[in-house]
């Protein structure tokens, strides 16, 4: 992967605990109060406008307010199991971790339907931490069985579902394009019945104002909960 996206020179190839203090101590520090400033200036400008989309009283429930609460509500210490999709675009735009909190996602692979079973693996792996897995009804629908899986074994996993009907990351790169969408719209699914149905938990969510009560009845749940939550699929257009 050296020089993969940009020519160098030298390419480094080593641990990294080994490799950067070696590249630090041929550093010298610089202070550029100036820079500084700007960036903090930049900051408080991109969470100003982050605060001021997140409408808790728009219906569908808007991403940015899904995210809010769940960045309110979920532990400084949960283990976030990231599933591939607009979810997570919105996760990485107005998710602001915070404490000990752990992510994990596919990355540059872009796996769809990775959320659940890295929730699951991450449960057992870590059986005293809050594990929440946030996924797309395109993501979860995909492997959806594995919440059988996680019945069985009584393992605590949080799924919140950004339902949008559709295979919403899709039809905005369609659009992007200049394509027409095209199939990307899924069938419309009760996953908290689904989720019923399996044995665990399941809370469907319409309203803005039942979100955060929602959250918190999932998050005090003793074993596996899916939240569905029904968000806009056409919230660019």
């Amino acid at each position: 992967m050296i020089a993969r996206r940009h020519p160098v020179e030298m390419g480094l190839e080593g641990r990294s605990s080994h490799t950067v203090p070696e590249l630090l101590s041929m550093t010298r520090e610089r202070r550029r109060e100036s820079y500084r400033a700007e960036l903090r200036e930049l900051r408080a400008r991109w969470l100003d406008l982050l605060e001021s989309e997140i409408d808790p009283s728009s219906r569908p429930i808007r991403p940015q307010y899904i995210m809010a609460v769940l960045n309110d509500l979920l532990d400084q210490g949960a283990v976030i199991a990231l599933d591939v999709g607009e979810n997570g675009w919105w996760f990485g735009r107005n998710f602001q971790m915070r404490g000990t909190q752990r992510l994990i996602f596919s990355g540059y692979l872009g796996s769809m339907g990775f959320g659940l079973p890295a929730a699951i693996a991450a449960q057992l792996e870590f059986p005293d931490r809050e594990v929440a897995c946030i996924t797309g009804d395109g993501g979860f629908s995909m492997v959806m069985a594995e919440f059988l899986t996680a019945v069985k074994y009584h393992l605590p996993v949080r799924v919140f579902i950004l339902n949008n009907r559709s295979l919403g990351m899709i039809m905005q790169e369609q659009l992007v394009e200049g394509f027409p969408t095209w199939q990307t719209e899924l069938q419309n699914f009760d996953f908290a019945e689904f989720a019923e149905n399996c044995g665990g938990r399941g809370i469907q969510v319409t309203e803005p104002d039942k979100l955060e009560d929602a959250v918190s009845d999932a998050l005090g749940t003793d074993g596996p909960v899916v939240v569905d939550i029904e968000t806009d699929p056409r919230r660019f257009i």
